[in-house]
């Protein structure tokens, strides 16, 4: 997986304009504008394309979630089942929540990575498309459609925290969910079926952004901890305990 990855970086950077990667200014230029343009969120249009296709690929692993561990064409008959109980809002709320934390994490890279200057934009991969497949067959939860390749001048601290962005972002959505939960909880509010989806929101959050810590490359933790070992112990363990909270929500009495 590295060794395609840094392939494919390298594909991707050698084709790229360099009037569009956003990255060297001129030095004449005045400073707030330099840091303007070099702040500036953009996309490109394979950029667009790959997310599309990403996002289609993403959505349909998390249908075939549904059908576990048959895959995609038994999740489409329990889809139906749902939809005849009046359910559908279940299967479209967890898709929806699956996609968003995946493109959640990944946007994460790239405008921190772009906020320090840096060319950044996703991209599909060949192992994207064939891992994409193999977990719509199987039902298998990978999110490996394609990555967030980063070119341009940066340093330790700056690589280290576009690559902690992913993960940190799933551990805030992981939190942000439990802290919903516990303020109705306050307020003597139930949560009903809702508390469902919560549930499915904090344990996915907290296992996407736990996998991605890994200290292997390519993965996320890799590269965080080269750059700080104590950052990245500390999102580990936050990342474990939400983790435990998603499993032990339905005993809290929420």
């Amino acid at each position: 997986m590295h060794k395609v990855r840094e392939e494919a970086r390298e594909r991707v950077s050698d084709s790229l304009d360099p009037q569009d990667t956003n990255v060297t200014y001129s030095t004449q230029q005045p400073r707030k504008i330099r840091r303007r343009r070099r702040r500036r969120k953009r996309f490109s249009s394979t950029e667009i394309r790959d997310l599309a296709i990403s996002s289609v690929l993403v959505i349909l692993v998390g249908i075939s979630m549904f059908g576990s561990p048959y895959g995609i064409f038994a999740a489409l008959q329990n889809l139906m089942v749902y939809i005849g109980w009046g359910l559908w809002w279940l299967p479209v709320g967890m898709i929806s929540i699956f996609l968003g934390s995946f493109m959640a994490h990944e946007l994460a890279h790239k405008f921190v990575a772009q906020h320090y200057g840096m060319w950044s934009e996703f991209r599909m991969t060949s192992s994207g498309y064939l891992m994409s497949g193999m977990a719509i067959l199987f039902s298998i939860p990978i999110f490996g459609t394609g990555v967030v390749y980063t070119t341009g001048t940066t340093n330790r601290e700056h690589n280290g925290k576009s690559n902690l962005a992913g993960p940190l972002t799933n551990f805030v959505i992981a939190a942000s969910l439990m802290i919903l939960a516990l303020v109705f909880w306050l307020v003597s509010l139930p949560l009903g079926f809702a508390s469902i989806l919560i549930q499915y929101g904090i344990q996915l959050n907290a296992f996407l952004g736990l996998f991605n810590m890994i200290p292997i490359q390519p993965f996320d933790g890799a590269t965080v901890r080269e750059w700080s070992n104590s950052i990245w112990l500390a999102q580990v363990i936050g990342l474990v305990f939400m983790l435990v909270l998603g499993f032990a929500f339905p005993y809290l009495g929420f």
